[in-house]
């Protein structure tokens, strides 16, 4: 089944410690690492979900060497991208707001399903969504909104991520096992118990 849904892009995201379940305390040894890999330009087919007028966004003329991509969850029932990046700006202040590259909605804030860009993919600058350096630097920050200690992601959410994930594997040359969880880099149950993450593994690529 072919889906098309508008993308907004937006510089925007997550967190709201009290609303995130993303904070973390200490630090903890990643449980993997790689090799660092060269950047590239090659254009990949976008995932179906991605309008053709939002291509150019993902395929930016320049990718950083991306070595991870880390799934969060807002641990909350509702937000947007927009919600998170103004909490960020005006709460935690930070100057390029939203701390993830990507937010994915699940119908409460924004449509389910719909992907939305951040400004920090649209530039290629560091996230602010692991708590460790290494994976706020080459790490791929993805937020699905919800809670998954109480709900379990839509269908629509899985279909996009899954097609969003698969899309920043071949264009970033990241294999299946670095495509992680928050909690594999930190002590942390984002992105909740009940998310599917095997199932997500299963429609990975692996190179």
């Amino acid at each position: 089944m072919h889906f098309r849904r508008k993308i907004y892009i937006g510089a925007s995201f997550l967190a709201i410690l009290g609303m995130t379940g993303c904070y973390t305390p200490p630090t903890l040894k990643p449980e993997f690492t790689v090799k660092p890999r060269e950047s590239t330009t090659t254009a990949v087919k976008p995932p179906k979900r991605v309008e053709p007028y939002i291509v150019s966004q993902l395929n930016h003329y320049f990718v950083r060497d991306w070595r991870y991509i880390v799934i969060h969850h807002s641990a909350t029932e509702s937000g947007s991208a927009a919600e998170f990046d103004r909490y960020h700006r005006e709460k935690r202040g930070w100057e390029n707001g939203l701390g993830y590259h990507f937010v994915i909605g699940n119908g409460n804030g924004s449509p389910d399903g719909e992907i939305e860009i951040g400004n920090r993919w649209i530039t290629q600058i560091d996230g602010a969504h692991a708590g460790v350096e290494e994976y706020n630097h080459y790490g791929i920050g993805i937020c699905l909104v919800g809670n998954f200690n109480q709900s379990r992601p839509t269908a629509a959410q899985m279909a996009s991520l899954s097609e969003l994930v698969e899309y920043l594997q071949h264009r970033c040359h990241i294999t299946a096992e670095n495509v992680i969880m928050h909690r594999h880099c930190r002590q942390t149950d984002c992105p909740g118990r009940n998310f599917p993450y095997y199932k997500l593994l299963a429609n990975t690529s692996r190179f």
